[in-house]
This record gives structure tokens, sequence and C-alpha cells, in this order.
């Protein structure tokens, strides 16, 4: 389990000053905004469109994502890769960068593939930003796996819903089926 931790005035109130970095991005005509809190080192990504609104929370002292998908009425809940995440320090930039680029062309989007494997049962663990965010919603914790493990039999996707994120990261969160143990690349 994760420590609680509580954001003083909360992410989205811009009153501590110049912790704060928020930018409006438009990708593929969606419009992204992008919420950056340095002092507690989290970013928050959320997209409202009629085709499919979204929110992301990457917290980068606790090594937590928290995707919450509207129109599915779900939460998915991983262990973030330090790896293969955007770094911390680049994402105001990075959003700086997907705000000034024209159609789809320009960086390499890398997809993070994560599946399902059961549901979480104490959302106040991840801290009361995300326990909002996902309260009243199926929550799943879902592990990230990676291309080669779709190769043999230990991997059974079911419906997948892939977010592009800042043209940066495309998000892809598969159902599992639950039954069977699959290769999960620690962060």
């Amino acid at each position: 389990m994760l420590k609680s931790q509580q954001f003083p005035g909360g992410i989205f109130n811009n009153t501590q000053g110049s912790i704060f970095n928020h930018t409006q991005v438009i990708i593929g005509g969606q419009s992204q905004i992008v919420t950056i809190n340095r002092q507690w080192r989290v970013a928050v990504i959320e997209q409202r469109s009629f085709s499919g609104s979204w929110k992301t929370v990457w917290n980068y002292n606790t090594g937590v994502i928290a995707t919450k998908v509207t129109q599915q009425n779900t939460c998915y809940i991983s262990i973030m890769n330090r790896n293969e995440m955007p770094r911390f320090d680049n994402l105001a930039r990075l959003a700086q960068e997907s705000r000034n680029m024209i159609g789809g062309f320009g960086r390499h989007t890398k997809r993070i593939t994560f599946v399902t494997n059961g549901l979480v049962n104490n959302l106040n663990s991840y801290g009361i930003e995300i326990a909002a965010m996902c309260s009243g919603l199926t929550t799943y914790m879902a592990y990230e796996v990676h291309s080669e493990s779709f190769q043999g039999p230990q991997v059974n996707l079911g419906s997948c819903i892939t977010l592009d994120v800042l043209r940066v990261v495309d998000l892809q969160y598969c159902i599992g089926n639950g039954s069977v143990n699959f290769p999960v690349r620690k962060p």
C-alpha cells in the first residue's frame, strides 16, 4: 500500500503561486489541459470531449499513475515505470511543444500498455486526489506489459482503450481475463 498524500490547496487550486504550471494543448482537435504541481511533483492531464473524456494523474513522488476514463465509468491505477514515462522535469516543455505542433507529426509517441488484474479495494491508500477522482467508479489495478508478452498464450486481452497524452505517450488500458499470470515489468 502507498502512503496517503494530501496536496495543500488541492492540485487544481492556483493559490500556491509559481509551483503550478497550466498549459492547454490541442491534440487532434481535442483540448488537453495540463496542470503541473512542482512542489508535489504531480502532473494532471485532462481531456474533455464528446468523443471521449479522460483524466490522468501522474504522481512522480509516489510512482503512481491513475487514469479515469469517463465513457467507461472506470479508473485504472498502476505503478509508474520511470524508464518509460517522460521525466517530470520535461513535462512543461513537452506540453508547450505539443501546443505548438500542427497535425500529428513531429514527435514519436511511445505506447505503454497496461492490463487489468483485479479491483482496487482501498482508494484512500493512493491519496485524496486519486480517491476523489475514482470514487464511485469501477477501479482496476493495471500492470504494465510489453509487446513480447502478447506473443504467447499467457496474456488474453479483452477490450482496450488508448489515450493520446500530449502526443508523447499513448496509455493503452486493456481488460485482462484475470485468470492467468502475465509478465509484469517492474519499475
